[in-house]
């Protein structure tokens, strides 16, 4: 009998190689087919939060060309600040809506603002005077302010770091469709001007606040708050999506690790490489609002004798090359696992649009700059985000990064404005030379980002950081987050 159970265990090896070979291509499957799911129910809602608040936010230079400066009033730089006082409330509301997100209420919380700017940017076509509008556009960046650091958050709960850049795809991409969007409307909203004795750029700001509305409420009984309270995923596809986070977040699988601590919050100030990844983003900022307002102004002078209508239409295939760019270069880094080559790449092809723009003589060249600039436009800044997110393993740690990030970076909101004043028409010169000169700075920081990750990397693939695991347990070493020598960067 013995002898005969002998014989059979070369059988039984195959048979269990087997099974587990079973075993990891119905997890594997069973993993794509929850991915799928968590897709549609998430993907289309982020994109379309997105888009609507850039198109709210951004449409002001849009009305600009049908009469909002004249109509109000608005003296000197009057715009120009009406423009800028949107971030500071905006900025105000990114870091502690990052941290404390999870103690909230995420779906409820991200639909309820989207109601509450819906109905700011519809009031905001309403405005009689330059009072009423900063006052608008001071609420507007209230209300708006949480969105984005949610949903960057928000995400990070559903997908592992590998699968993040194309999902921050359709935050970045729901920008530059804005974009595109926008200049349609406004075309055709140019032909309400007048109807009910309202000013075409009047209707502008009503008609696209209302969809914000209708989504935030749809939001309200469609979006899960977690993975765990899911409503359209199974109990089984629940605790698979729970599992995922747990295996690729190993160094920081512990109850703590995925908390609020004040220690990760601490951390993350004192932390070199998320203040360069803010010094990256910053001129990747100041670059997309002055290119998202200003763009109509741009194209103006290109050519004054254009009509307003026509340069409408000429912003849609600028913002549209943008999109399709990003998205490219989303599953493109998301393939190789590459995050840096691509912020420097971009950013070098947006300084090379703003010299088009200074240098260039007629009208081919400087529009042609413009897609140059369309290029790097929300590649720089989107990659360099999914970068820092799945670089920061500790909830904390990670919420506190990416909360700073963009604080610092759409401050440059409040300064972009003033990079375009109307004395510098048609040229627009101080602007470009400026944007220019910080995209070499964000090109820079990426450059020794990358570097210092690669060097780390190598020191701890080659044992020479394993010291720092001397005398500590492997519930301790859990605990380090990004600080573990077990720790690899993703770059």
């Amino acid at each position: 009998m013995f002898k005969g159970s002998d014989k059979d265990k070369p059988g039984e090896e195959r048979v269990i190689e087997e099974s587990e070979d079973s075993s990891i291509h119905s997890d594997a499957a069973a993993e794509k087919q929850v991915l799928r799911k968590v897709d549609w129910h998430i993907l289309p809602m982020v994109f379309l939060y997105y888009m609507i608040s850039f198109l709210d936010r951004s449409n002001i230079g849009n009305g600009r060309l049908y009469g909002l400066e004249a109509d109000l009033n608005l003296k000197n730089d009057q715009f120009q600040t009406a423009t800028s006082v949107f971030f500071a409330t905006y900025i105000a509301c990114e870091v502690p809506s990052a941290i404390f997100l999870k103690k909230l209420h995420p779906a409820r919380f991200i639909s309820g603002i989207a109601i509450l700017w819906g109905i700011i940017a519809s009031l905001t076509g309403l405005t009689q005077n330059y009072g009423s509008l900063l006052a608008c556009r001071l609420l507007l960046g209230l209300a708006e302010g949480p969105l984005f650091p949610c949903m960057v958050i928000y995400l990070t709960f559903f997908y592992t770091r590998k699968e993040l850049a194309v999902r921050f795809g359709y935050l970045s991409g729901g920008a530059a469709v804005a974009g595109a969007v926008g200049g349609l409307l406004a075309y055709a909203v140019g032909y309400m001007d007048g109807v009910r004795n309202l000013r075409a750029w009047r209707w502008l700001l009503i008609i696209e606040g209302i969809p914000a509305i209708g989504l935030g409420v749809f939001g309200l009984f469609f979006l899960a708050d977690s993975p765990s309270t899911a409503w359209y995923l199974t109990t089984s596809q629940r605790q698979l999506l729970v599992a995922r986070s747990t295996r690729d977040q190993r160094e920081a699988s512990t109850p703590s690790a995925q908390t609020l601590q004040r220690s990760d919050i601490l951390a993350a100030f004192k932390d070199w490489k998320i203040w360069t990844f803010c010094l990256m983003n910053f001129p990747a900022d100041i670059q997309l609002f002055s290119y998202a307002i200003f763009l109509p102004t741009i194209i103006k002078a290109i050519n004054p004798a254009w009509s307003s209508l026509y340069v409408q239409a000429l912003t849609i295939p600028c913002f549209a090359w943008s999109t399709i760019v990003y998205f490219i270069a989303a599953f493109v880094s998301d393939a190789t696992q590459h995050r840096a080559v691509f912020g420097i790449l971009g950013a070098l092809a947006s300084i090379m649009g703003h010299v088009m723009l200074i240098a260039g003589q007629g009208v081919a060249v400087p529009y042609l700059g413009c897609f140059f600039i369309a290029t790097g436009l929300f590649v720089v800044s989107g990659i360099a985000l999914v970068w820092l997110s799945t670089n920061s393993p500790r909830y904390g740690k990670r919420t506190t990064a990416v909360g700073m990030d963009l604080m610092l970076g759409n401050s440059a909101g409040i300064a972009a404005p003033y990079l375009y004043p109307t004395a510098d028409s048609p040229r627009y010169t101080m602007g470009h030379a400026v944007t220019l000169g910080l995209l070499v700075i964000s090109a820079l920081a990426n450059v020794v980002l990358w570097w210092a990750m690669v060097d780390t990397n190598r020191q701890r693939r080659a044992g020479m950081e394993d010291w720092k695991l001397s005398g500590k347990t492997e519930e301790e070493v859990d605990e380090m987050g990004d600080d573990s020598p077990r720790y690899i960067y993703a770059i």
